[in-house]
């Protein structure tokens, strides 16, 4: 945007959700046209077009809607334990309700940092991981599937995004305590999981789950009109690209 502080330069987006849009800019023309990339599901017996997600902004809408559901909850549950110590009737539904609003609230907080993670890395980038024993090469496949997401953003994404580190950050242990939450709730055991439904009552547990949207802003604040970061953070930019003649660059599809 060339005046980002221009109200009347809006982004076309209509939905926080969405992908940032490709902007190209016709010098010849002097006109803008913005592009989104799209997918065609089969509803009923239609197609319909639909601008693809972001899946960062969607998990967090996912945690973010999970959590306030949860909190919704807790205060009902914080009433009914000043009248009773036990519950055994219809309303132990009520803690049943808010151990899913909570698990999933911290399932999908740890997803959006992990896809911000995945996007962020480029295809050939190749982590180098030195040891006492030895110097091991990760592909990009490489390190989705074997580094730990607390790893990828302390160790990888500051060298790719040339930015200081996050260990130092306040968010950084309710970040980590996050990670084991979510760690504990996908590969449970049966040796521990009393103790995680306890803790998941904790007041401590919004906190851990707050550092996931905490972690990103501190990332996306480091470059708004970065293309691979999502919408819904600050003050987002779109990149927009200057060519004489947009046919020089585009092309249309023969779908037939």
């Amino acid at each position: 945007m060339s005046n980002p502080d221009d109200p009347s330069e809006g982004i076309p987006a209509p939905d926080r959700r969405a992908n940032k849009p490709i902007g190209i800019h016709e010098t010849s023309t002097n006109k803008t046209a913005f592009f989104q990339k799209i997918i065609k599901p089969k509803i009923g017996s239609n197609t319909i077009t639909i601008v693809v997600p972001n899946e960062i902004t969607l998990a967090i809408n996912v945690a973010t809607k999970s959590l306030q559901q949860a909190k919704k909850i807790k205060v009902k549950l914080e009433r009914l334990s000043e009248s009773t110590q036990s519950i055994y009737d219809h309303n132990v539904g009520l803690a049943y309700d808010y151990l899913e609003s909570i698990q999933t609230a911290i399932i999908f907080a740890y997803k959006a940092v992990e896809s911000f993670c995945n996007a962020a890395i480029p295809d050939s980038h190749v982590y180098i991981k030195s040891t006492n024993k030895s110097t091991e090469h990760y592909s990009k496949e490489q390190i989705e599937r074997w580094i730990s997401t607390s790893e990828k953003v302390s160790s990888i994404l500051p060298p790719i995004l040339k930015c200081p580190p996050p260990q130092s950050e306040d968010f950084w242990s309710d970040f980590k305590s996050l990670e084991r939450l979510r760690n504990e709730i996908i590969h449970s055991k049966s040796s521990n999981t009393d103790a995680i439904l306890e803790e998941l009552f904790a007041e401590c547990v919004y906190k851990h789950i707050h550092s996931a949207l905490v972690l990103l802003e501190f990332f996306i604040a480091i470059d708004p009109s970065n293309p691979i970061f999502p919408l819904g953070f600050g003050k987002s930019m779109v990149r927009v690209m200057n060519v004489a003649k947009a046919e020089d660059i585009l092309g249309k599809v023969d779908e037939s």
